[in-house]
């Protein structure tokens, strides 16, 4: 077990899961973790993965904890002994992703004075379902927002998501750091691309309700032959995809299973067109980032979050949620002009540049001097 004052961090990163487990805010965690490790500074307390052994390589920083999984929470009973020997001095990164995380460093913050930032992964637009109605009407205006507005720096995503959190919340605009998500600079590919004789249709994401997935199927249904479509990840309704691919009569649709590092690297250079069908993204979303960075044109939905990365009719295309033959009839418009696909992949690489993870990393500096104030 990693001996936090044995290891001399000066940041403990908090999240309730972390790589080999997939995800956006799971990426953007490792990534902060790997660029201050080389300072021998960071520390990350997270949950141990029972589908996946722990790398020796992150003996040194890494403190995994049995969890217990809760309508999608991770409970981590050895989290909070663990928080009560964290040095005065060390600043705690809070990934907020879902409950019981937050409680525990708060928990701590009132207890010792430790100062924490505060960074929301959380769409704060929860879900319909009755986990995400208890979210939105008990645990975000009661336990969320305390969290929040006792956080020395809050980081969000966007913009609109910081006039959201302040208004909402009743949080200090001062303490709002917005910081964009970063691109790992092994993502970037420079090679020009060339539409396949059969376009390649690529999704990288968990198989989840908020990805929205069935709406990508239903607007396969009678083109579907003309695509190769390849599904990338794991979740809880593969089997219900699946079986709705069998029931519209799909052709060449490839459920990959997860993927990353290298690997997920060559699936993006082998596709032609990644398609995001969220109906809900708690940030920007990290698949599209590394989509732009490959020089992929992109079909997403017009939410907030993607309208800040996609130009429609420059880089791709944003298409309603509740659209199919919408969503069908701009994947059928990128691949219908082969000059217009490469000044998209042109277009899609140049704007990912400013996302790179040397500027990204420089924001995160500034809301760490703001919470040590």
């Amino acid at each position: 077990m990693t001996n936090i004052r044995a290891c001399g961090a000066t940041v403990v990163h908090v999240i309730p899961t972390y790589p080999p487990s997939l995800g956006g805010a799971e990426k953007v965690a490792q990534s902060l973790a790997n660029m201050r490790r080389y300072t021998r500074s960071t520390l990350v307390l997270t949950s141990r993965d029972p589908d996946a052994p722990p790398d020796p390589a992150e003996d040194s920083f890494v403190q995994r904890f049995r969890a217990l999984n809760l309508a999608n929470t991770k409970i981590m009973p050895g989290l909070a002994g663990a928080l009560l020997r964290v040095p005065r001095g060390v600043l705690i990164h809070l990934h907020i992703i879902s409950a019981f995380t937050p409680e525990m460093v708060y928990a701590v913050h009132a207890l010792r004075g430790i100062r924490y930032v505060a960074h929301l992964h959380f769409d704060i637009r929860t879900s319909s379902s009755w986990a995400g109605l208890v979210l939105r009407r008990v645990w975000m205006p009661v336990v969320l927002a305390r969290v929040l507005r006792a956080a020395d720096a809050v980081v969000v995503y966007t913009e609109s998501q910081r006039q959201a959190v302040a208004s909402q919340y009743r949080v200090d605009p001062t303490r709002i750091v917005t910081v964009r998500n970063g691109i790992d600079n092994s993502f970037f590919y420079d090679d020009d691309r060339a539409l396949h004789a059969r376009p390649r249709i690529l999704f990288v994401g968990r198989l989840a309700t908020e990805k929205n997935l069935p709406l990508l199927l239903e607007a396969l249904a009678g083109v579907s032959e003309r695509f190769e479509t390849t599904l990338v990840g794991k979740g809880p309704l593969e089997d219900k995809l699946r079986q709705q691919t069998a029931d519209l009569g799909l052709a060449n649709v490839h459920f990959y299973g997860r993927a990353d590092g290298e690997e997920l690297r060559s699936v993006y250079r082998a596709a032609d067109i990644l398609v995001l069908p969220s109906k809900s993204e708690g940030g920007l979303s990290l698949a599209l980032l590394e989509a732009l960075a490959m020089g992929l044109p992109v079909v997403a939905t017009d939410l907030a979050t993607n309208r800040e990365l996609v130009v429609h009719g420059e880089n791709g295309f944003l298409v309603a949620p509740d659209n199919p033959a919408g969503l069908r009839a701009a994947v059928l418009e990128i691949v219908e002009d082969a000059d217009r696909y490469q000044r998209m992949s042109r277009t899609a690489r140049k704007l990912a540049q400013q996302y790179g993870w040397d500027a990204v990393g420089d924001d995160f500096e500034r809301a760490y001097d703001l919470a040590r104030r």
